[in-house]
């Protein structure tokens, strides 16, 4: 079983929260017909989505170092 870790749980939030802010104003850019809006939308978005990707590697690699400790 998973074991609770907060950090993991902040920064898969934090992650989602700038998908959700990259859509959000790109969603305000097409809407309004705005593109100062619509185009750092557009560069939050991957950057969500490289923050997630991150985030699971890092969780990854801790959880291999764990089971190589484990198994000395």
């Amino acid at each position: 079983m998973p074991k609770f870790r907060p950090f993991s749980i902040f920064g898969r939030l934090f992650a989602s929260a700038v998908m959700v802010a990259g859509f959000y104003l790109l969603w305000l850019g097409f809407v309004e017909g705005n593109a100062l809006k619509a185009v750092p939308g557009a560069v939050l978005i991957p950057a969500g989505l490289y923050l997630m990707v991150s985030q699971r590697r890092t969780e990854a690699r801790r959880d291999a170092e764990r089971e190589a400790n484990i198994d000395d």
